[in-house]
């Protein structure tokens, strides 16, 4: 007998996806493709559709094997996955939806148009549609919305031979079941009882006397952000989720929090330069423009905080040209200083590693950074414009230092922002991550321009020229 395994390596390409590309490279062949794609692993077979027209994405999800399509499906970016769904007769649709994870399921029911969900209802088992519904009725972004309704639980009542006969007969017990989840009569949770536990338990014992009664659990309304911290935190394969009374309503797995760790951040960056928090590539240009045109236009009204700024200074910069392109240098390096302050306390805040009594310390930690840095920075830039006075004289040692005692003041003031900013915003309640860059490159520019015109100004007499 051979032992047959497969070896992960990402620059070994998967013999299904070389024939997939070498159909993709020439005319396509739907009736070629559809096998190939089938053999698949999900997520690749997910990418394969999204690359092809709707036409085509349809005759192929028409050819794949049934579950193989499904799989598909529950894998590919939700609008995409919505449009290919649209294209679906309802009862092929229903089929589809049969055959995922409920919580999969659930989420693209989402997507579609209501004209459409109620047209694939009847067509799904009723035992399926009264859990999708059941679903879709909790907020996309809570535990609710994320779990699972297919899972194993047992009686507290029942013996150990009976409940391992029932294990045998459930549709889902599968290879990554470890914890039985024991209810009561009420389906209320009591306990759980690990499969090991379970096999090696005196078959004449109840349940209630081998299980572990101290379970951790979480509410169906619990948000999924909050849910991803409390399995990071204590390392959880899988929680219990409960309704208002208690009742087990279904399960969220390790998997799933890899989803919302990975849908938190993309969420967080979109939020940070103002586009839609739920934007994806292929998201309808209606959703794209309402989401991003808003913070286009504060952006619009920030920027010229900083012109005006520089506009009080006009009559300055024509005497000394070379301060425009100095400009810009002095409030790159604020902005990104700002930028590198910003990302790390919002990464604190995410992990709850910003306690309220040592915010004062931290700005201060942060301001003494960037006054270090900005005086490093700062001499460099001293001694470049020092350098360049051969070939233009208008780069004076006088002007060499104003721009280096601007850039510490600058890069102090960057850092202090970006972790002001995203610490302001948590105070107040709204989230740190909106919008947080269109602020920061506002006060960033404005503080820079100001700080370095302003002391070119207060200093003209001294730098040659500037009188």
């Amino acid at each position: 007998m051979t032992d047959e395994h497969k070896i992960i390596d990402p620059d070994l390409p998967d013999p299904h996806d070389e024939r997939v590309e070498e159909i993709l490279e020439h005319t396509i062949d739907v009736s070629a493709l559809a096998p190939e794609v089938s053999q698949q692993e999900p997520v690749d077979a997910a990418d394969t559709l999204e690359r092809l027209e709707p036409e085509e994405r349809s005759e192929v999800l028409d050819l794949m094997e049934d579950e193989a399509a499904a799989l598909a499906l529950s894998e590919m970016v939700p609008p995409v996955a919505a449009m290919a769904v649209e294209d679906l007769a309802p009862a092929d649709a229903a089929k589809y939806l049969g055959l995922m994870d409920p919580d999969d399921a659930a989420d693209l029911l989402q997507e579609l148009d209501q004209e459409l969900i109620d047209a694939v209802m009847p067509h799904l088992p009723r035992d399926v549609a009264e859990a999708l519904i059941t679903l879709a009725t909790y907020d996309a972004d809570t535990a609710g919305g994320i779990m699972t309704t297919e899972f194993v639980s047992v009686r507290d009542s029942e013996i150990v031979t009976d409940a391992i006969a029932a294990l045998r007969e459930s549709e889902h017990l599968d290879d990554d079941t470890t914890y039985i989840f024991v209810t009561s009569d009420g389906e209320h949770l009591v306990g759980v009882v690990s499969l090991l536990d379970l096999l090696l338990a005196n078959r004449a014992a109840r349940i209630d006397e081998i299980m572990d009664t101290e379970v951790d659990a979480i509410r169906a309304s619990l948000d999924q952000e909050d849910v991803a911290t409390e399995f990071d935190r204590h390392d959880h394969i899988v929680l219990p989720v409960l309704s208002d009374d208690d009742r087990l309503v279904g399960i969220i797995t390790v998997d799933d929090v890899i989803d919302i760790i990975r849908e938190e951040n993309t969420e967080d960056t979109q939020k940070m330069v103002g586009a839609a928090a739920g934007e994806a590539v292929y998201t309808g240009l209606w959703q794209k423009l309402t989401g991003r045109f808003p913070w286009l236009m504060v952006n619009l009204v920030t920027s010229f905080v900083a012109a005006i700024v520089v506009l009080q200074f006009s009559d300055l910069i024509g005497q000394l040209a070379i301060l425009a392109v100095l400009m810009p240098v002095i409030a790159n390096q604020a902005g990104n200083a700002g930028q590198q302050s910003l990302a790390v306390t919002f990464r604190g805040l995410v992990l709850g590693e910003v306690r309220s009594e040592r915010v004062w310390p931290l700005l201060g930690r942060e301001m003494a950074l960037g006054f270090i840095t900005g005086l490093f920075v700062g001499g460099i830039v001293a001694l470049m414009i020092f350098a360049a006075h051969a070939v233009w004289p208008e780069a004076s040692w006088q002007l060499g230092i104003v721009a280096g005692v601007a850039m510490t003041g600058a890069l102090t003031v960057g850092c202090l922002v970006g972790t002001g900013i995203p610490l302001l915003m948590n105070r107040l309640g709204f989230d740190p991550a909106t919008a947080s860059t269109i602020f920061l490159t506002m006060m960033t520019d404005s503080i820079s321009f100001l700080t370095f015109l302003g002391l070119a100004w207060l200093l003209r007499g001294w730098i040659p020229g500037g009188a």
